[in-house]
């Protein structure tokens, strides 16, 4: 295993060892299998996503975070309205949304992020090379958000910032 492999597999192994012991506590008897369970989803998480394919810039993730958080509350009290006055107009459907990633790991982890956007869910391609986005409301401009989204997501987990 080449030196970067190794001390990602063991930066990987801590991570997963401690949402271990978080999950199950520190118990003699789960150790043990709290650090194999820990091998096999470093060596997974290796084979599925190798060192190098996204660089995690951690102050931009973590505002990239936080603003996700946000959004959640407020998506979660515009769904709470919604829920509770059912006049509130709602036109669901389906959008093109192109994105400047190409496809690959990239594009992959993006579309998950926006997955967990309040009010989208990207439901493959679009038939052009860009994505199908379903969206509670039409005439939001989703894809305005997303490509916000998009560029703060490039910031915070791309070895590049676009200029």
């Amino acid at each position: 295993m080449p030196r970067s492999a190794t001390w990602a597999f063991l930066l990987r192994w801590a991570f997963y060892m401690l949402f271990w012991i978080v999950l199950a506590g520190m118990d003699a008897k789960d150790m043990a299998a709290g650090a194999a369970a820990s091998a096999l989803a470093s060596w997974a998480s290796l084979k599925l996503l190798a060192p190098g394919e996204l660089s995690l810039k951690p102050a931009r993730a973590l505002l990239l975070f936080l603003r996700f958080l946000g959004q959640s509350i407020a998506a979660g009290v515009a769904v709470a309205r919604i829920a509770l006055s059912p006049a509130m107009p709602l036109r669901p459907g389906l959008i093109g949304y192109r994105t400047s990633f190409a496809e690959g790991t990239r594009r992959q982890a993006f579309t998950t992020f926006a997955s967990l956007l309040p009010g989208t869910l990207p439901s493959g391609g679009d038939g052009r090379g860009g994505l199908a986005v379903h969206c509670l409301d039409e005439a939001q401009p989703v894809a305005v958000q997303l490509a916000e989204e998009e560029e703060r997501f490039r910031e915070a987990f791309s070895r590049e910032a676009r200029s």
